[in-house]
Formats: structure tokens, sequence, C-alpha cells
């Protein structure tokens, strides 16, 4: 993404800023983190530009598709997608 909407005019912003939120919006000491969101592909850490490996590349594909709250658990499911696509 090459330009983040403000944080409060976002209405996705959880779903792939969700680090950034919770820096913006600091938290309570006994508060934790959302493990929904922390889950998130789009919320992980972005993968190296060389890497081709299938975590990488799902998860390139949710910071793309946001809109589409795509897990962890969704790696496998987005992989046959990007597999079955690049083939034909």
């Amino acid at each position: 993404m090459s330009e983040n909407k403000p944080l409060r005019n976002d209405p996705y912003a959880l779903a792939y800023r969700y680090h950034d939120s919770m820096r913006e919006n600091l938290r309570g000491k006994r508060e934790r983190l959302n493990p929904y969101y922390e889950n998130l592909l789009a919320n992980q850490p972005d993968p190296d530009e060389e890497d081709e490996d299938d975590r990488s590349r799902a998860i390139r594909y949710a910071k793309e598709h946001y809109e589409s709250f795509y897990e962890l658990r969704d790696i496998k499911r987005i992989i046959q997608w990007l597999d079955k696509e690049a083939s034909g």
C-alpha cells in the first residue's frame, strides 16, 4: 500500500494496520492484544521481496486483499488459488 488513510478514517485499519492502531491508541496495563487481529495475514510483517515460500506469498496476497480478513489458517487455501491462477 502506497498511502495509508488516517486510522480514524479507515474502516479496515484493524485488518492491516493493527499494530499502528495499538501504538496510536495506547492500551491499559492489563489490556492484551487481540489474538484475532494478531493472526490476520495482512497484519504480519512484510516478507522480503525475494521470499517465495507459501507464507510469504499468502501474506502478500492478504495485504492486497486486506478487506477479506484472511487469517494464518487460510495460507493453504490462498496458495491453492495462486497456483491455480498461475497455471492457467
